[in-house]
């Protein structure tokens, strides 16, 4: 079996981060819908969100049923990436039920920002474990180091915004690669559609498919390290050369689906600090960053 070579930590690294239950604790899109229906209380926005979400998971269920009868689920990387792809439909016509749900419409960039900053000074947003000094190690001990945020999130303004209340510094919008609701960047109210903020042909970023071509199309000479938790980030963790699973104890449902992918595509995952050799797709997991900090300050190679 063909293996990597083990990263050496003494180089410049460039960490691509995941963000809703990657850097946060949790899925963040429900604040993101509070903040919505906080700005217009006469709409029934948390209903919508509630049959929205409910269209999503019938959706969701039925198609992978419908692809993969009797749970017959891939035994290889390509097989998976196929089924992946074949899933954005899924995806797709989630996000035209909400853009057409008018949830969000409305919406400004200022109301995203007080939000923002009231869902993590509530805790509604929570970082995850040791984020705040990871961030500010590879800004200021790693200064070689390069990072990135690349999320499926419906709002950049609202990922940024979160980011800067919780750890009081503006990241700059170059380092935040996620959709947007539409006129919010231009400074007005909202139409309720989610949009690109990246001017390619990939377009919206819904799908594990197209964090990997956003990823592709990052330009750093050095090592790619990518951090994520869920199904959605499989392909960008087996395509870095060195992918970081996120897992709580016990692992939460998406962290499990994609465990038990890794494990029904045979392929390992050991502890990060437990790791001495990878195979060819090297992968690992930590529990947070904390764990992450520790292991890349080691500086062993």
């Amino acid at each position: 079996m063909s293996t990597k070579p083990p990263l050496n930590r003494s180089s410049p690294i460039h960490w691509i981060l995941d963000w809703d239950g990657t850097i946060t604790k949790k899925d963040t899109l429900d604040a993101l819908v509070n903040i919505s229906a906080a700005t217009k209380p006469s709409f029934p926005t948390h209903d919508y969100w509630n049959n929205v979400s409910r269209a999503y998971v019938d959706d969701y269920t039925a198609t992978l049923a419908q692809l993969a009868p009797n749970g017959t689920l891939p035994s290889t990387v390509t097989g998976e990436k196929h089924l992946l792809a074949q899933m954005g439909a899924v995806e797709q016509r989630s996000l035209d039920r909400v853009s057409s749900s008018g949830i969000f419409a409305g919406l400004t960039r200022d109301a995203i920002g007080a939000g923002a900053k009231q869902a993590i000074h509530s805790r509604a947003v929570e970082l995850r474990t040791g984020f705040q000094d990871f961030f500010r190690h590879i800004q200021h001990d790693r200064k070689t180091d390069e990072f990135m945020l690349l999320s499926v999130n419906w709002s950049r303004t609202f990922i940024q915004s979160c980011l800067g209340a919780a750890i009081i510094v503006d990241v700059p919008t170059s380092s935040v690669m996620a959709n947007e609701l539409d006129n919010i960047e231009a400074g007005e109210p909202s139409a309720g559609r989610i949009i690109s903020t990246v001017h390619d042909d990939a377009g919206i970023i819904m799908s594990s498919g197209d964090k990997l071509e956003k990823m592709k199309h990052i330009q750093f000479k050095g090592q790619n390290v990518y951090v994520g938790d869920s199904w959605t980030d499989i392909e960008c963790l087996l395509a870095a050369d060195l992918g970081i699973c996120i897992r709580d104890e016990p692992m939460g449902s998406s962290q499990r689906k994609l465990a038990e992918s890794l494990t029904r595509l045979g392929l390992s995952c050991p502890h990060l600090t437990d790791c001495t050799e990878l195979d060819e797709w090297g992968v690992v997991w930590a529990r947070d960053f904390a764990e992450i900090q520790y292991w890349i300050a080691s500086k062993s190679s």
